[in-house]
């Protein structure tokens, strides 16, 4: 009798333990609206806005009003400006920077963190979402790369309707994280402080990203100005972590206005630079290894639906330079010059 009841004690624990842990997760916080819009690839989603007074402010960080409405119907209450630096002096249709209205995302019961980047296609032209989608799966590599230190973009199928056009708009965009969600989610502060040394980083991190960069043909980043490069500080950690964003500079992307950081002396974007900041050579060797191992999984992110298979070739070539190049040496050059031959 006595070994039944403890039995029976035991059981009722465990049953107590279960929805105690239950309501733990009940309580678990809620989505952002940046997972809510994108938990499908190709997501439908338009925008509502006054786009001349958008253009206007060009030049200015002053906030206009703005609707968003869901494939479901739901609609947000939003003000967008626009942002960047490069492309959006440069583009027909400049970033724009996303502010949710934060009570509407209460009454939706999802989490306060109301900031998202969108990034639209230079101009109107098809290659120009082409170079979106192809800045968008180098996001997505590096993801697979660092699944928690790194900055997710993610696709959607944008309709902008201006107040004084009847019909919108359509094309490919691109929604990237906020540097406050990025920070949140990896329970992180962003560290801003210029003059950042090597030994102050998180080393693997700060090789993967510095590798990363090389492989992608990137020079447009810079650690110590905290250029195209967040930097994060997790809670109970000294370590900075460096998480690389903004690609279009790259030749794996090779928009056409992109150039080469002059510091390098390349010719063009296709050709490789690499910018060690100083990372520890080890450091470096393991993440060549990490990419070596990753390689089938970074080609199959060159196929996309929404990609042509012409452009996905592209990818791959370039792709093929620095495989070839880290097969065939047991040291990671300095250089690689590219040949489309």
């Amino acid at each position: 009798m006595r070994i039944l009841c403890t039995l029976t004690h035991q059981l009722l624990f465990t049953l107590v333990s279960i929805s105690g842990l239950a309501a733990q997760d009940s309580l678990a916080k809620p989505a952002t609206v940046f997972d809510y819009l994108t938990e499908e690839e190709g997501a439908k989603i338009q925008l509502n806005l006054d786009f001349t007074a958008l253009l206007q402010n060009r030049k200015k960080a002053d906030y206009i009003s703005a609707t968003m409405t869901d494939e479901l119907g739901k609609t947000f209450e939003l003000e967008v400006r626009t942002r960047g630096k490069f492309r959006r002096k440069r583009c027909e249709i400049p970033p724009i920077k996303l502010k949710f209205s934060k009570a509407g995302l209460q009454e939706a019961q999802l989490d306060t963190m109301n900031e998202i980047k969108l990034v639209l296609p230079c101009a109107g032209k098809e290659a120009d979402e082409s170079l979106i989608v192809r800045e968008y799966l180098t996001y997505r590599m590096f993801e697979k790369l660092s699944p928690n230190y790194c900055v997710r973009a993610r696709l959607i199928r944008l309709q902008l309707k201006d107040h004084a056009k009847k019909r919108p708009q359509k094309m490919l965009a691109m929604l990237v994280e906020h540097e406050e969600q990025v920070a949140g989610r990896t329970g992180s502060a962003v560290f801003q402080d210029w003059g950042i040394k090597a030994e102050q980083l998180q080393e693997e991190q700060a090789a993967l990203a510095v590798l990363f960069e090389f492989m992608i043909g990137n020079t447009d980043w810079d650690i110590a100005s905290c250029r195209n490069m967040m930097l994060l500080r997790p809670s109970g950690d000294e370590k900075i972590y460096p998480v690389p964003y903004d690609f279009d500079f790259s030749g794996l992307v090779s928009a056409p206005y992109s150039s080469p950081n002059s510091d390098c002396n390349v010719r063009s974007v296709k050709d490789r630079c690499l910018m060690d900041y100083g990372i520890n050579s080890a450091a470096l060797q393991r993440a060549r290894q990490a990419l070596l191992n990753a390689k089938p999984m970074l080609y199959d992110e060159c196929r996309s639906r929404f990609l042509s298979v012409e452009a996905s070739d592209d990818m791959a070539r370039f792709l093929d330079v620095f495989f070839d190049a880290l097969a065939n040496s047991a040291e990671i050059p300095s250089r690689m010059e590219f040949s489309d031959k």
